[in-house]
Formats: structure tokens, C-alpha cells, sequence
């Protein structure tokens, strides 16, 4: 097990990369940047992770860790309906207009990842797999929930990239709609069988 110090040492490493990435972009790193941004050694980051490709994957690791919490905080909020998804995903939502700590806009910049280190993503493709499962055995009708959480994925981005141009109450009340019409909760005699 790693000794505090270490730990620190990794996530100094990790906050570091998260910070360049920002500023930087994801192809302007190297590990020697890391290294000069972190104030950390080479030694350091390579007992930390062997390459670029394992920094990439941690960070990775990381922010899905952070879908995962986000998802589950937010479909516990709604525990006593009969399909807590679709509203957890709206409520999540709601809360884009925050950056989360600068978790949503590290995810669309590490999403140039794909360009560099396509393998890297691998850990978001496991976590919309598991989403799709869920959607799958909802009792939510498969292409109405997952019509649901598509459109709020298309406000994620397009807020996210800048393109968001609808005003606070508009997309509210296009959650809404998405919640109740468009994967409402089901009665017994609707659930899937």
C-alpha cells in the first residue's frame, strides 16, 4: 500500500495534468511538462505511472469514478420512484450550468484523447455499457429511456463546447418534458415484462 507521501506525490501529479490539460490541450503534453508543472521528479512520476498512455488512463479512471458518484448521488435523490434513471439524469443535469469543479470541462478535453491515445477512453465505453444495461433493464420501454438520456448527453455537450444558447427556464422545462412524456414512470401495467 502507498505511503502517504507517495499518494500525495500521485495526485500533485494527476492535479497537475488536469491543470496543463486545461490550459494546454491534451497533445501538448509530455511528461517532462508534467514533471516542471507538478514540481515533482521524473523518478517520481514514472514510479507513478510507467508512461503518458498510464497518465492518460488514470486520469481517465478518475473522471469516470466521477460519472459514476454523479449518477448514483443523483438517482438517489429519486430512490422512491419505480425508475429513479431518468430523473437522476435530469437532475445531474441541472447542475451543468456549475462546472462541477472543472470535472465536466475536463471531460470534453480529455475526449481529444481519442485522437492521441484512443485506448485511453476504454473506461468511458465500460461506463456508457453499464448505463446502456441499466436503460436495458429499466422498466422504462428501452428506446424511451434511451431517447431520455440521449438528449440530456446533447445539452452535456452542447453546453460543454460553448454551443449552449437556451436560457435557464427553456432547458428546464425541456427536462421536464423529457422526464415526464418522453420516459415517464412506468404504472405496473406498462413495466417491461
Amino acid at each position: 500500500m502507498p505511503s502517504e507521501k507517495a499518494l500525495r506525490t500521485r495526485n500533485k501529479i494527476l492535479e497537475a495534468t488536469r491543470v496543463f490539460i486545461m490550459r494546454e490541450g491534451v497533445a501538448a503534453l509530455s511528461i517532462d511538462k508534467i514533471v516542471k508543472e507538478s514540481q515533482t521528479s521524473k523518478g517520481a512520476f514514472l514510479y507513478h505511472f510507467k508512461n503518458k498512455k498510464a497518465l492518460f488512463h488514470a486520469l481517465v479512471e478518475e473522471y469516470v469514478q466521477h460519472l459514476d458518484e454523479r449518477l448514483t448521488t443523483n438517482m438517489a435523490k429519486f430512490a422512491d420512484k419505480r425508475e429513479p434513471l431518468a430523473p437522476g439524469y435530469a437532475s445531474w443535469y441541472e447542475g451543468f450550468d456549475e462546472d462541477d469543479g472543472g470535472f465536466a470541462a475536463l471531460g470534453v478535453a480529455l475526449l481529444a484523447l481519442h485522437l492521441h491515445e484512443p485506448e485511453s477512453l476504454k473506461p468511458f465505453h465500460d461506463w456508457y455499457q453499464r448505463l446502456f444495461e441499466m436503460v436495458k433493464k429499466s422498466p422504462i420501454d428501452t428506446p424511451r429511456l434511451l431517447t431520455a438520456i440521449m438528449a440530456f448527453e446533447g445539452f452535456f455537450f452542447t453546453h460543454k463546447m460553448g454551443f449552449d444558447t437556451l436560457d435557464k427556464e427553456t432547458k428546464e422545462a425541456t427536462w421536464r418534458f423529457i422526464v415526464n412524456e418522453v420516459a415517464p414512470q412506468p404504472t405496473s401495467k406498462e413495466a417491461k415484462d
